[in-house]
């Protein structure tokens, strides 16, 4: 039975994924109009079990002999896209602007990305603010931000800035890593705003859960 090594989704890690099924077939292009192979194949994790399918697009006739084949495999590898942060009291503006720039991080679109992060940020401060404290352009909203952050966070801010308005104005794409990196720095700034507080509750809330578990097992005590 062939195997293959493949990030796997549920291990977060590459592992030995052997082939449960798999079936080949001819089928002509509708674009190209010329014949392809095409194998598709249902895979399991050796170490969870759990099953994907693999789709492998061999070259055409009139392609190079050194082209590889083409391999997709679904659902999509994990490792492609970026873990998501969670947070019960997430605005809905802000949750919106934040899954969708991960979205155009996920599939390399640079340029919207970019701006997805430049109004992340927008939103937050708009949520997080009196209209009193800010003015009317992200430059401003960004130094409102000063009151809690370093000096070198907000020009970091500022940096971003530039870059969503460089995709805007001018289609300048940022390198992808540039978002990858930059997307963790918002992501402290809502861990800030957002994170601390419910880490907090949860904290109590399990802790006066624990006291009322003991209080109920001393009383049942006491009574048998």
């Amino acid at each position: 039975m062939a195997k293959y090594r493949i990030f796997c989704n549920s291990c977060e890690n590459i592992t030995w994924h052997e082939v449960v099924a798999s079936h080949k077939q001819e089928r002509e292009d509708n674009l190209w109009g010329y014949p392809q192979i095409i194998d598709s194949e249902i895979v399991r994790c050796c170490g969870c079990y759990q099953l994907a399918f693999r789709l492998i697009k061999h070259p055409f006739e009139f392609q190079d002999k050194n082209d590889k084949p083409e391999e997709e495999i679904y659902p999509e590898r994990g490792f492609k896209k970026r873990k998501r942060r969670f947070y019960i009291a997430l605005p809905r503006e802000v949750y919106n602007f934040y899954h969708e720039t991960l979205a155009a991080h996920d599939i390399g679109l640079a340029l919207l990305s970019a701006v997805g992060l430049r109004a992340l940020i927008e939103a937050i401060v708009k949520n997080k603010f009196e209209e009193g404290e800010y003015g009317a352009n992200l430059e401003s909203k960004i130094n409102a931000l000063s009151k809690h952050f370093s000096e070198t966070t907000i020009d970091t801010l500022h940096e971003f800035r530039i870059m969503g308005n460089e995709a805007i104005h001018s289609q300048i794409a940022p390198d992808r890593l540039d978002i990858h990196r930059a997307l963790f720095v918002v992501e402290g700034i809502m861990e800030f705003f957002y994170g601390i507080d419910e880490h907090v509750d949860m904290y109590h809330t399990f802790k006066d859960g624990e006291k009322a578990k003991n209080k109920a097992k001393k009383t049942n005590r006491k009574q048998t």
